[in-house]
């Protein structure tokens, strides 16, 4: 797999949607940076390795919009101040910066841009 953001994602998204309490997506160190925040703001239970290849991951049922903005193919960055904020406050948009991946709240804290890997809400 070559995106394995867009990977994660697509799983997250197919197993929300057949009503799976749990999911295997691959263990790459951006995976696990990305799984850390959604346990930090509440999206999924939690998650663990269960082997030197996979992660289980144990999600909720409030995921409603799961979305890989930045592609391989066609990069999304913004400043500091440019990054956008999610309708009503309910979701999160994360980013790749030069302080790690982080949550949009995160990344103005530390005023900080970057490229917008996908939001969740």
């Amino acid at each position: 797999m070559n995106d394995s953001i867009s990977d994660l994602f697509t799983r997250i998204r197919n197993a929300n949607l057949v009503g799976q309490n749990t999911v295997r997506v691959p263990v790459t160190l951006t995976t696990q940076s990305i799984l850390k925040i959604l346990v930090h703001h509440g999206f999924i239970t939690n998650f663990h390795q269960t082997n030197n290849r996979e992660f289980l991951v144990t999600l909720k049922s409030i995921i409603r919009e799961l979305q890989r903005l930045s592609r391989p193919g066609c990069r999304l960055y913004v400043r500091a101040q440019n990054i956008p904020k999610i309708r009503g406050q309910i979701g999160i948009i994360i980013l790749s910066t030069s302080k790690g991946i982080l949550s949009d709240r995160e990344a103005r804290r530390l005023k900080v841009g970057g490229e917008i890997l996908g939001y969740i809400s």
